[in-house]
């Protein structure tokens, strides 16, 4: 195997020799009968064989399979001057331990271009081949997560103008209905069709545009032209280098149960159950709503209060099915009395308000009432027979007679109440004389101003009761105006101008420190603590340095945080959730707990529930005034009451008035109750005595 003196220097041959000698590469030299003539120390840092184990011997200890040895044999019997071979095998090392590497062959010739011998060339690719397998595993489970997942998936590609599918798996064909074979090469958009007008839409467009992730909430269509709600996300996939964005993958998920479900329960909670008709909780924000329409357009708008005459009787006569059968009929005729653009709500009971917008001169409402009085004088057939029904209807007129709906509502149940005092079946307006109690609203933020620095607000206290032991266990703050010259006056007459005019705050910090004080008190006169709720307004809840404010209050009175609930509605914690989620985290690290109030009322409670370090949830009274007669209410109650506790919290359901409603409240497993039924708020006086009783009994 010497080289031919011609063909290479001394130098050059030396200098070669030294090359083959320090390569990092396995060489050796194989003769025509396939033994070794030369290994390197490369093939011996590779295979773990000296030169002095392998020169010479054949078969190879390192290559046994007969692969191997037939492609040694075919090159060294090859008449191709060019032949070699490259691939990679399976050899074994010394040691016993198989491993990838890649062999290079070549042919070496004598002059005549006969083989001689041949090089093989050896390198390591055990790690490279080892990442390949893992890749190409990995690559199996995307494949196979991708075809698996219950969620529809598709790919398309990124282009400004070409947006159009390459990729759709199983779960996309059984929620659109779609095949593979009929999309690829469609647009991604076509499941919205022609509705276009989704505002959620323009969030994917901006992704799209600006190569980001986005989500949205659509409105979809199947092939067969049915809706579908789709909780979709995009995300970019960009190329090896990181990037150009080459593709976007979409993830579609088919949330129309929940939507149907979550649609259901918002119209329970905004419905009556018997009549269909807005409830009390839908009727506060449309006739804030018409109001802002009318104070805009310069309109006049009326509230109308109806109370059926004798209803008592009715239902006392016929029964309780012949009430409500009743009470449908009412509610259809007074539909028909009016417009589309009007409300027609039932308050409960036999009292209905009717929101009338856009009237041209105030007298119009006048008409109506008496249309509606002549439509309901009209015999009702019920249970089998005629019975006749009149009405006592109470007029306010926005915007003389005010300009908030609870005012509004006030004054036209004024003068509902006038009309039954002479003589029922008619309608009256309200006049300023039925309200001569009532302070201007000029005079009433001043008389509050003075009332607050001259000490007329008061505490009452609504006991909280635990329905497995029937005792009291806390008791909600609930402000009172002890006005010098009216006497006592409920919040709903001047809660609403104080948060208008800021008074809110320092009422709100005066509600808070007189509970400290009281606490601290009954502390002291070793009454047994009692949890406190407090109410918070939204105005109070965003002021600047909330925490700091009360954490000033505890410190001056010396009350402990931990004996304090504050209560929040659904509507102030969903408005800026971010921030309201950083204030309820101050507020816990003070020591409060927090309370939902009027759970149920709003719309994205579900979803945000979880976020929420909330202790509480209290159920909101339009879902229990009917709970022990109606199936739909005691659902949406017991539904709420398994989700608090599969949370971890506690349930107050307020509003409890009758024994059939505690009773099935503690079968759907509700821990507390407050209501009428057992209490109404009681002055500190009264409540302390309460409080002193039940220690006496339990000692």
């Amino acid at each position: 195997m010497n080289p031919d003196p011609t063909t290479l220097s001394p130098s050059h041959a030396a200098l070669l020799a030294r090359a083959v000698e320090q390569s990092p590469l396995g060489i050796i030299v194989v003769d025509r009968a396939g033994q070794v003539q030369y290994s390197n120390p490369g093939f011996t840092a590779l295979s773990g064989f000296s030169p002095a184990e392998v020169i010479g011997i054949t078969p190879h200890p390192w290559n046994p399979d007969e692969a191997t040895t037939a492609i040694y044999s075919k090159l060294l019997n090859s008449q191709h001057t060019s032949d070699s071979w490259k691939g990679d095998v399976q050899s074994t090392h010394k040691d016993g331990n198989v491993y990838w590497e890649r062999q290079v062959v070549s042919t070496l010739r004598d002059a005549q271009g006969q083989p001689t011998h041949l090089v093989v060339v050896k390198e390591d690719v055990s790690d490279r081949k080892l990442r390949r397998a893992d890749y190409a595993q990995t690559r199996h489970l995307h494949e196979k997560a991708l075809a698996s997942s219950s969620n529809g998936i598709m790919i398309t590609r990124s282009d400004a103008d070409d947006h159009s599918i390459v990729y759709v798996n199983p779960a996309f064909e059984r929620i659109t209905g779609y095949s593979a074979e009929e999309v690829i090469g469609l647009e991604g958009r076509f499941l919205v069709r022609d509705d276009l007008a989704q505002p959620d839409l323009e969030h994917i467009r901006s992704a799209l545009r600006e190569r980001r992730e986005g989500s949205a909430t659509l409105r979809n269509y199947r092939k067969d032209g049915s809706l579908f709600w789709n909780e979709l996300h995009i995300a970019p996939v960009h190329d090896l280098a990181g990037g150009t964005t080459t593709h976007f993958v979409s993830v579609i998920n088919d949330i129309s149960e929940r939507v149907r479900y979550q649609h259901a329960l918002e119209y329970q909670a905004n419905h009556d159950s018997l009549t269909g008709l807005a409830n009390r909780n839908l009727l506060n924000d449309r006739i804030e709503q018409a109001i802002a329409w009318a104070k805009r357009n310069g309109h006049v708008l009326g509230v109308m209060l109806l109370d059926l005459d004798h209803f008592k009787l009715i239902n006392d006569a016929s029964g309780h099915s012949a009430g409500d059968a009743l009470l449908k009929e009412v509610a259809q005729r007074l539909t028909a009395c009016v417009r589309e653009t009007d409300t027609v709500a039932r308050l409960g009971g036999d009292e209905f308000v009717i929101i009338l917008t856009d009237l041209p001169q105030p007298d119009d409402v006048d008409q109506i009432a008496e249309k509606i009085l002549s439509t309901l004088s009209r015999p009702a057939e019920v249970a089998g027979r005629d019975v006749f029904v009149t009405a006592s209807i109470g007029v306010s007129l926005y915007p003389r007679d005010g300009d908030h709906g609870e005012i509004l509502l006030r004054y036209a149940d004024m003068a509902m109440y006038r009309v039954k005092e002479h003589g029922r079946n008619s309608v009256r307006q309200f006049v300023p004389e039925m309200g001569s109690t009532a302070i201007s609203r000029l005079d009433m933020e001043g008389a509050m101003r003075r009332g607050l620095e001259r000490g007329e607000f008061v505490l009452h206290y609504q006991p909280k009761i635990d329905l497995a032991t029937q005792a009291v266990v806390g008791a909600e703050a609930l402000i009172r105006w002890q006005h010098p010259q009216i006497g006592l006056i409920h919040p709903i007459e001047f809660i609403r101008l104080a948060e208008e005019t800021g008074l809110i705050l320092p009422l709100g910090e005066w509600v808070l420190a007189e509970a400290c004080r009281q606490q601290v008190l009954w502390r002291q006169q070793s009454v047994t603590p009692l949890r406190i709720s407090i109410n918070m307004s939204a105005r109070q809840f965003r002021q600047d340095e909330l925490t700091d404010r009360i954490a000033a209050v505890f410190a001056s009175t010396g009350a402990d945080p931990s004996q304090f609930i504050v209560e929040l509605t659904e509507s102030m914690v969903m408005h800026d959730v971010d921030s309201t989620l950083a204030s309820l985290r101050a507020l816990k690290k003070l020591g409060l707990s927090l309370s939902l109030d009027d759970f149920g009322t709003g719309y994205s409670s579900l979803s945000y529930l979880r976020r929420f370090p909330i202790d509480e949830l209290k159920i909101d009274r339009s879902f229990i005034n009917d709970i022990h007669t109606n199936p739909d209410d005691a659902a949406i109650a017991g539904a709420i009451i398994a989700m608090a506790r599969s949370l971890g919290l506690s349930v107050v359901a307020e509003g409890v008035e009758n024994k059939e409603q505690a009773e099935l409240l503690s079968t759907l497993g509700c821990s507390q109750v407050q209501g009428y039924y057992y209490a109404r708020p009681l002055t500190v006086a009264a409540f302390t005595a309460r409080l002193r009783e039940q220690q006496t009994h339990q000692a």
